[in-house]
């Protein structure tokens, strides 16, 4: 097992509201990348998920990054998730407030759609040629910077019996325990694993995934937990929750094993984060510079080896306890969902609307 990685430092998760709200508010009031800092250099804006995995990217990715690149400088705006980037890119697509964003995968051909994302110049993001069938975009647009999966957690000093399934979430020794933010991808992952369970496809027909989700509120103890389910899992706050495997993986070390993240034997589904350069950007040819590091053998193995990613990289080798601990692991590749994610963008806001209004509202 790999070193303990240290507890949040400059980002840490109390207090990465009060930084998220002003790292967006001031870069909102100004276009991204039109001005360098009093060295000269260029400044691209980089807008990416906040805590543990704004920690390990800064460290592993964007300090080397302007190590190697002394022209450049990224300044790193921490977003909740995928609507967010979406919502601040429309408000600024004449005068875009980033130059480089994050992107869940079934968001992003949204943005792409709109024209709110640009296709990279191949010539000048090579590492695009290194990067497995997957990870590549049909389109030119930005490609996978990660691969992850939906897990369950738990907190190991509560729990007497940890969970393995899917269906476990139903058990009474839970109920009233349960921290579930299911409004956003992890939501509509986990329908597409209910789905699987009940015999249904989530293609023809989400309802059976949404009757069984209804009858799980009254054990729900939040929708919404502040300031996010990890950390809620690892104060007690709450007892078993769902989640994603690499900020569980991080937490796991950070906490000291007291939070806890599974691999339903069910199987679980893959999530995938884009990286794109964002269209009218001032910057352009300096953003794609920054994305080809980012998906260079390098940095993948230097970020996922320290935030438990899967590599988009084919070239990258993770050591052997890391990779155990990933989406990259034999188990979770043998007990992977299959998710058509193009197929489901023009269906995300619909699903999400229902968990919001039927099982959450409901």
């Amino acid at each position: 097992m790999p070193a303990l990685r240290p507890v949040l430092t400059a980002t840490a998760v109390l207090a990465s509201t009060a930084l998220l709200a002003t790292a967006c508010s001031s870069s909102a009031t100004s276009p991204a990348g039109s001005s360098g800092d009093a060295g000269g250099r260029q400044t691209v804006t980089f807008m990416g998920f906040y805590g543990t995995f704004q920690d390990a990217f800064t460290k592993t990715v964007i300090k080397p990054f302007e190590k190697a690149n002394p022209d450049i400088k990224v300044t790193y705006v921490p977003i909740q998730n995928s609507a967010e980037v979406l919502a601040k890119l429309r408000a600024s697509s004449k005068r875009p407030v980033a130059d480089v964003a994050l992107m869940d995968s079934s968001v992003a051909p949204t943005a792409n759609k709109e024209k709110l994302f640009a296709p990279i110049d191949a010539a000048k993001v090579p590492n695009v040629e290194n990067l497995v069938d997957s990870a590549k975009s049909k389109d030119g647009y930005g490609p996978a910077v990660t691969f992850d999966s939906l897990s369950i957690l738990y907190n190991s000093k509560n729990v007497k019996k940890a969970p393995t399934s899917w269906n476990d979430l139903w058990d009474a020794e839970y109920q009233g325990k349960l921290a579930m933010p299911i409004a956003d991808t992890r939501g509509v992952a986990l329908i597409v694993a209910l789905e699987k369970i009940l015999g249904a496809d989530y293609q023809k027909d989400i309802d059976p995934a949404i009757d069984k989700l209804k009858t799980l509120s009254p054990a729900v103890e939040t929708w919404q937990p502040t300031p996010d389910v990890y950390t809620a899992i690892q104060s007690g706050d709450a007892d078993v929750a769902v989640g994603w495997n690499a900020r569980g993986q991080y937490y796991k070390d950070s906490s000291k094993g007291v939070v806890q993240p599974v691999l339903p034997k069910e199987g679980t589904v893959t999530q995938v984060n884009t990286i794109n350069l964002v269209n009218n950007s001032q910057h352009t040819a300096a953003a794609q510079k920054f994305i080809d590091y980012a998906i260079g053998a390098e940095a993948q193995k230097a970020f996922d080896d320290e935030a438990f990613y899967a590599p988009v990289n084919k070239d990258v080798q993770l050591a052997a306890a890391t990779k155990e601990r990933t989406q990259a692991s034999e188990e979770q590749q043998k007990n992977q969902i299959p998710v058509d994610w193009s197929w489901m963008t023009s269906r995300y806001t619909a699903w999400v609307d229902r968990i919001k209004q039927e099982v959450i509202g409901g």
